[in-house]
This record gives structure tokens, sequence and C-alpha cells, in this order.
């Protein structure tokens, strides 16, 4: 080989072994680093509020506690100092800056009553936590910007405490590391005690009473009040003419005449049996709005549909391997539900419902919208459970959770896989399935102006 062809060899050897690694590299997850810079405190503030809803409102109604509390932080030339806290039923908020340094420093720890100190102490709480959802912290004067959301504390029965003297706070800070996504170093600080003197009855929750609703072909959206204070934003409404099909879920938006526009996923709460009344809450307002438009998108609701499937196991042999096939086809809410798929290994014999739904359909309409099944037991409670599962074999036997199960998966929008252990499977010649109170969507795109008075 002359020198010419070696180091073209050698050049190609080398760009064989280059380019993967660099490929490698060049997608690697980076953490992002990217913070804003604030010229002025007024834009610190701004963020403040894109972060924590309802806190102007907080500010006016002197709910805010001012800490000021500075701790050094050790073998490096920074200080943390936890600036104010605001302290409500729903969440309370820590705000801090960290000075000397110009990287995401993510405040975490823990809250407890100081006659009632944990063992262990959390560091951190979630990157959901810290600051807002797009924006974790902010760049002033050198200084990182940021806050801490936790969940308020609990009395040994589950009910958040209505007045607090003082709360103890063990602070951690936290740092990214750069090459390692969701990881953090974590440093534990001095715990220290704030006085609180929170009293729940100090935030005002003002209720205004409304007369709106959205028709939905022969159905209706029915709201009738709001509640409104800094951290509350409750609206209560009824379903009409829906039987006895239960609301459990509703997205949308809403957008005031002050300008403001916020979207929400909100789970919701029955606080009458039937006839159901519900309230959900959703982000508070900064500024008190004459008008709102409520924009509701979509409800999700446990109806009272229900499918039943048999399986002949003896048509699907012994072997291991998966079968297409298409069993028990019915069509409920604009949705075609069958069983498409059996597949059967040494372990389980897995069965694939499909939920296909029209792509094309016309607003309003509905379609079945799969969640993770209820499973039948034997003398479990039956009050309308979501998905409930019941799975007999060829005696009309209840399966045996405990002994045989392996568990199931959702896929939203596409189907549920449930699997059943392969000696059930094999012991069984006929098995039988019925799924009950059939989870479903109600898509609907439809707005509701409420004005308070």
């Amino acid at each position: 080989m002359n020198k010419k062809r070696f180091l073209i060899f050698l050049l190609t050897l080398i760009l064989i072994i280059l380019i993967p690694t660099l490929y490698f590299l060049l997608r690697r997850p980076q953490a992002n680093t990217s913070i804003f810079t604030a010229s002025s405190k007024e834009e610190v503030n701004q963020f403040y509020y894109r972060a924590v809803p309802g806190l102007r409102m907080a500010e006016e109604a002197d709910l805010i506690r001012e800490i000021n509390k500075q701790l050094e932080w050790p073998g490096q030339s920074a200080t943390l100092v936890i600036d104010r806290i605001w302290y409500n039923a729903n969440q309370a908020t820590i705000f801090y800056h960290v000075e000397g340094i110009t990287q995401e420093v993510y405040l975490g720890g823990e809250f407890y009553l100081p006659d009632d100190e944990p063992v262990e102490k959390q560091p951190f709480h979630g990157s959901k936590s810290i600051g807002g959802d797009e924006e974790k912290g902010i760049i002033f004067h050198d200084s990182y910007y940021s806050c801490l959301k936790l969940p308020p504390l609990r009395d040994d029965s589950g009910q958040v405490f209505t007045e607090i003297e003082t709360l103890t706070f063990t602070p951690y800070i936290n740092i990214p590391k750069q090459d390692e996504e969701n990881q953090m170093e974590n440093l534990p600080l001095k715990s220290f005690d704030i006085a609180l003197n929170y009293n729940q009855e100090e935030e005002t929750v003002t209720k205004f009473f409304i007369d709106r609703q959205i028709e939905i072909h022969d159905k209706h959206l029915k709201f009738y009040q709001v509640d409104l204070s800094p951290s509350v934003l409750r609206v209560y409404f009824q379903y009409l003419n829906s039987g006895r099909d239960q609301v459990y879920r509703i997205k949308g938006s809403y957008t005031t005449d002050k300008g403001e526009t916020q979207i929400f996923d909100a789970f919701t709460k029955a606080i009458t049996d039937f006839p159901y009344h519900y309230t959900f809450e959703i982000s508070p307002f900064h500024i008190l709005p004459e008008t709102m438009q409520l924009q509701i998108d979509s409800i999700f609701c446990i109806g009272n549909d229900k499918i039943s499937f048999q399986l002949d196991t003896n048509q699907f042999g012994r072997r291991n391997r998966s079968h297409e096939t298409e069993i028990g086809r019915n069509r409920i809410k604009g949705t075609e539900v069958f069983i498409s798929n059996v597949t059967l290994n040494n372990q389980f014999a897995e069965i694939y419902i499909a939920f296909q739904s029209d792509i094309d359909a016309k607003l309003p309409y509905t379609r079945l919208y799969p969640l993770p099944p209820q499973w039948a037991q034997e003398q479990a409670p039956r009050k309308k459970p979501a998905n409930y599962l019941l799975v007999l074999d060829g005696d009309f036997q209840l399966f045996n959770l405990d002994e045989w199960s392996y568990g199931a998966d959702v896929y939203p929008g596409e189907g549920i896989s449930i699997r059943l252990d392969r000696q059930f499977w094999n012991e069984a010649d006929s098995i039988h399935i019925r799924l009950e109170n059939l989870t479903y969507m109600y898509q609907i795109s439809k707005a509701a102006p409420l004005q308070y008075h």
C-alpha cells in the first residue's frame, strides 16, 4: 500500500469512528441553562406573577409574610436568602434568591411543625415545584431568583391545619448536574423557624352566584356559583340530562376582562350524590375581573355503557405467538371496540382491546376514552367504579386477581391491554371478559360568559 492510499485509508477509518461518536454526543440531551436576565426589580416581580397565580391579590390582601433569612453556602462565595412566604390551604410558596451566582439554583427542603420533626428530610420536590412551568428562575444584579412550592401541612387525620404559629423549614440547595438529565447535587443547610402566624380565616373567600349554561345536544352544563380569593378559583356546576353519568375531569381555559388567560385541566369533585353537583378548581386571578369567558373544550365522564367478550382459548392453540383477531366488535359513542390481538408467551396471555374512534367527527361529539380498569374481586365494593373489569373462566368463576393477574396497560385514545396468567389461560376452555361503566370524552369547544355582581 503506497503512502497516498494509506492516508486515505487512515482518514476513512477515523471518519468511521468519529461520525457515530459525534452523532451520539450531539444527540445527548443537554441541560437547558438559558436564563432570562432582568434589568429591573419589576421584571423579577413579573416573573413571580407568571409563576404564582393569585400572587398580586395575595400581596394586596397582606397575606405574604416577610422572612429575609440569610444562609451562607458552605464552600461558596454565595448567600441563600429566603425572602418571603405565601402560605395558604392549597399551597405554600417560598420566594428566594441566591446572591453571587448566575446559574439556576433550586431551593428544596421540607416544612414541619417544631414538635414534629421528620426522621428523614426531603431535599427536592421535583421540577414542577420550582418557578413556573416554562421559567424556572431569573437573574437580577448577579443573583438568581426563583420560588419553591410545597403542599400545606396536614394533621394526623389528613386535614389541612387552619392555624400555624411557627413553621420549621429545613432548606436544601439543589444544583442541576450539567451532564446528567434530571439529576441534582443536594446540599443541606441549617433548619430555622419561621414566625408564620397563619390563620386560614385571614383569607376571605367571596361567593358569586351566577346563572349560565352551555347546551350540548340534549344535555347542559349549568354553572351556578364561583368562589374567589387570592388562592382559590372554584367553579360549581351540574351536568344536566345526563342520567347517572358522572363528570370526573374537565379541560378548557378562561379569559378575563382584565386580560388574564389561563389553560386548565382539572379533576372535578362531586359534592352531592345523584343528582350530582360538582366543583373544580383552576388557577386564581391576579386581578379581580368583572367578567370571565369560560371556555370548555371537553369533559370526561364515567358512563353506563358496557361491553362483553367471549374467548375460546382452544382456537389460539398453545404455542407462544401473536394472533391478530377481531372479536366482539361493537360501536359505542362513536367508537368501535373489539379485541384486536391475543399474544401468548410463557408467563401470560395478553389481550388487547382496541378503541377506534371517528377521526373526522364534527363538534360536539363523544368518544370512549379508556382509563386503567378496576379489576373485580371477591367482596369488593361496587359503587360505580370506572371501567369495571370482570374476568370469568368457563365455569363463570371470578378471576383470582391476587393469584393470576399480570396487570394492565392503557394507551389513551387507543385501547386497553390486560394480561392473564398463562396457567389460568391454559386451564380455561373459555374466558368471559366484561367492561362496565366505560369512560368517555365529550368534545364540546363552547364558551359561557360569567359575570360577577
